[in-house]
């Protein structure tokens, strides 16, 4: 009887996992413990048309794993740019409501990012030593930040507080510049899924796939002969399992091993940050705002309410979807509907100048509470190691693997990193069973 592998978590490292194992041959099973699949991607379509509640971009198309699987399942995308010169993929207004010279603005947003880079690279400017976080290196004062206009100077502080919350879903004060740099960037830019979102490419490579939704795993015991897997529904018996389960899980110690992960492992996972990131999609009667910018910016103090994507740009659909990160994210979380509806309506009226109504239907996430998640994404915390990536993905004793976004030393944080680590825990396990024969 050929032996059993057991992937645990249906998310997309488990599926590419998964796929590959099955593609090869082998007996493998998903065990997952939602009543979904796709982890942190869900593709919402409540309000009538698919909304993206997780990741909802393919970061860097071109030599992007995902983007053969978007072409294949045929799924719609249209390109959001971020950083457009031009000034016109974006709406910028101030606290007032006033509109901003745009071009003015993302040329200040370039304006950070140049002396991020320069920062990085230049043998004339020396950090402090002592500035680990982000904050740290702002003390100090960047490059540049003095020579701006005043529009230039508040997309340059947007890309320096705001932008920098959402890239790392985490605060200033937390994320590490130096391991930061360490993510790479895919060219192409940045494709938006809107036609069908990513359901379509879960939903395809989980086609022929043998998965065991509400399957909540609490245990996982291993030794030299196999490995006993403890659920909500019982025990299996396995040879192999491959952990795809997200950080959050992790390092609220959801599930046990016995014996305990090694303890550079642990360590990994206790200095590894997983951050926060959440959404709040707004269907309206009609649409109110112009259809051409994919989005819009309201620049205030708090940063609440500040970062709008119009999805009616992308598709015929009165929706907007309202973005934040780190500590502002978990803020708004805390707000009841009637009381975030508040604020966000009088922003909106005071960017477009009209009688708002209220919305029809609205979506809310919160990831951090989210049993099977506990988070967005990971992100590099003050303290951690640029080896912990490694060290969380390492296998232990050729009986446990582990997946998933975190585990990625360049790509984390994203859907295709999860993709790619997923199919390198698959080839582990392959290459061990074709040592053994």
């Amino acid at each position: 009887m050929q032996e059993e592998i057991i992937v645990i978590g249906a998310g997309m490292a488990g599926l590419a996992a998964a796929t590959t194992l099955q593609e090869a041959g082998k007996n493998v099973r998903i065990l997952e413990g939602r009543n979904r699949i796709g982890g942190r991607t869900h593709t919402d379509s409540t309000l009538g048309t698919s909304v993206d509640l997780g990741a909802a971009w393919i970061h860097g198309p071109i030599g992007n794993p995902l983007t053969p699987l978007a072409h294949r399942f045929q799924v719609q995308m249209g390109e959001t740019y971020f950083d457009d010169e031009s000034g016109t993929s974006v709406q910028v207004f101030d606290a007032e409501g006033q509109r901003l010279d745009a071009k003015a603005y993302v040329q200040g947003m370039l304006a950070y990012a140049a002396a991020m880079e320069h920062i990085a690279a230049s043998v004339l400017y020396k950090p402090p030593p002592d500035a680990h976080s982000l904050a740290d290196l702002y003390a100090g004062g960047l490059p540049g930040e003095n020579e701006l206009t005043p529009t230039q100077r508040a997309g340059f502080d947007y890309s320096a507080q705001i932008r920098a919350q959402f890239v790392d879903a985490a605060d200033v004060t937390e994320n590490d510049w130096r391991l930061t740099r360490e993510y790479l960037h895919l060219p192409g830019g940045d494709l938006y899924l809107y036609g069908g979102g990513y359901k379509r490419i879960v939903d395809g490579l989980a086609a022929d796939l043998s998965i065991e939704l509400e399957t909540t795993v609490t245990q996982i015991e291993y030794d030299a002969g196999g490995a006993r897997v403890t659920t909500n529904r019982g025990t299996i018996l396995c040879d192999k399992v491959i952990v795809t389960v997200p950080l959050g899980v992790l390092k609220a110690n959801k599930i046990q091993f016995a014996p305990a992960l090694p303890v550079p492992k642990q360590q990994a996972i206790a200095r590894l940050g997983m951050g926060n990131y959440d959404k709040i999609a707004l269907k309206f009667p009609y649409r109110f705002w112009p259809q051409e910018p994919q989005r819009f910016q309201y620049v205030n103090e708090s940063g609440i309410c500040s970062a709008w994507l119009n999805v009616a740009h992308y598709k015929d659909a009165p929706v907007l979807i309202n973005y934040h990160a780190g500590s502002r994210a978990q803020f708004v979380n805390r707000l009841r509907d009637e009381e975030y509806l508040d604020r966000a309506l009088e922003v909106l009226r005071l960017m477009f100048k009209c009688d708002v109504p209220a919305p029809v239907a609205m979506v809310r996430t919160n990831w951090e509470n989210d049993p099977f998640a506990l988070g967005s994404y990971s992100f590099q915390k003050v303290g951690c190691e640029v080896e912990d990536r490694q060290r969380l993905a390492a296998s232990i004793d050729n009986r446990l693997f582990f997946a998933g976004e975190a585990t990625h030393p360049h790509y984390f944080a994203t859907v295709h990193g999860a993709y790619e680590t997923g199919v390198r825990a698959a080839r582990e396990v392959m290459g061990i069973c074709e040592a053994k024969g």
